[in-house]
């Protein structure tokens, strides 16, 4: 309980300093270490990857809020960053929102993302949204804030309207959920960077929000573009969930294709074992054995009171 309210104190003090904090999407505990082991500000925990990596299958809302706090736990247990995560439509009615915001804070999270799509829910890029009413989300964003106990605990509020409404109707929506206390704003679906920037200056003067993964290839701009645009959180949702499967693709393709396991550690495409066990904590585990295993116990294990040096065995990995 103490690291997550310290983790959402760091969240809420870095963006009153007005600077933009970049955000990897990870779908589970492993990706997420490896993007504190990168030396990221903060991890978001996507929803589209979530669903990716456990079910297979694309964001139309099938992950369940059972199945997200479990992964969100384990992230949050996993590293020591302020987590920010996907709660979908809050998974029902204000009823639900408000065991959803209960759950997403035991869990552990700084800040979660919630929209005004309809149920079922899309992907923000995909055609076919419906959305709720604009009261109705309202009702959503109060009822967060009723629900959470730690002030510090962000609410960032989604809109979905852009493709729908149009801009006029996106930016009417969130000036509303700013009203009803939503601590970020997250104009979700621009098409260009002028979408960018004209949200921005639309809605100057609100903490906003931007997914970027597709800043770069799609729209010509950098980090620091986003940040002299007034953007106080990025996140990169497809740094992981979409790379990932190409490169293990890759290297299934490989290992087929030559009929043997290559040196890929020296090749630069696999962490060697003693950099995974240190990503995946066995110094930990080690520190921990020796710590509290009783002495008899060390001695029967390893035939001393003192860990070995060489923790396997020996030609294996």
């Amino acid at each position: 309980m103490k690291k997550s309210m310290a983790s959402r104190a760091e969240l809420r003090k870095k963006l009153e300093k007005r600077e933009l904090v970049i955000t990897p999407g990870a779908y589970d505990a492993l990706t997420a270490r490896v993007f504190e082991k990168a030396g990221y500000e903060a991890v978001y925990v996507t929803g589209h990857g979530v669903g990716a990596g456990m079910l297979g299958w694309t964001d139309v809302g099938l992950t369940t809020m059972t199945e997200m706090v479990w992964a969100i736990r384990n992230i949050c247990n996993a590293v020591n960053l302020p987590v920010i995560a996907d709660m979908d439509t809050g998974y029902g009615n204000v009823v639900n929102v408000m065991r959803a915001v209960k759950e997403y804070e035991q869990a552990g999270v700084a800040a979660f993302q919630i929209e005004d799509q309809t149920l079922p829910k899309k992907c923000g890029f995909m055609k076919g949204k419906a959305l709720i009413a604009k009261e109705e989300m309202v009702g959503k964003i109060k009822a967060a804030i009723e629900a959470r106990e730690d002030p510090n605990l962000l609410i960032i509020a989604r809109c979905d309207a852009r493709a729908i409404e149009g801009p006029e109707g996106l930016y009417q929506r969130l000036r509303a959920y700013a009203e009803a206390g939503a601590d970020l704003l997250y104009p979700e679906a621009p098409c260009s960077a002028k979408d960018i920037k004209e949200d921005a200056a639309h809605l100057r003067g609100f903490p906003l929000y931007l997914i970027g993964s597709w800043l770069g290839p799609r729209y010509g701009l950098t980090f620091q573009d986003i940040a002299d645009m007034g953007y106080s959180v990025m996140i990169l949702s497809t740094l992981a969930f979409a790379i990932a499967p190409k490169a293990v693709y890759d290297a299934a393709m490989e290992v087929k294709r030559i009929g043997t396991y290559p040196d890929f550690v020296k090749e630069g495409r696999e962490f060697s074992w003693d950099e995974l066990q240190d990503l995946i904590r066995l110094p930990e585990v080690r520190r921990i054995e020796q710590k509290f295993l009783p002495s008899d116990e060390r001695k029967r294990r390893w035939r001393s009171e003192k860990l070995p040096k060489e923790y396997y065995i020996k030609g294996i990995p």
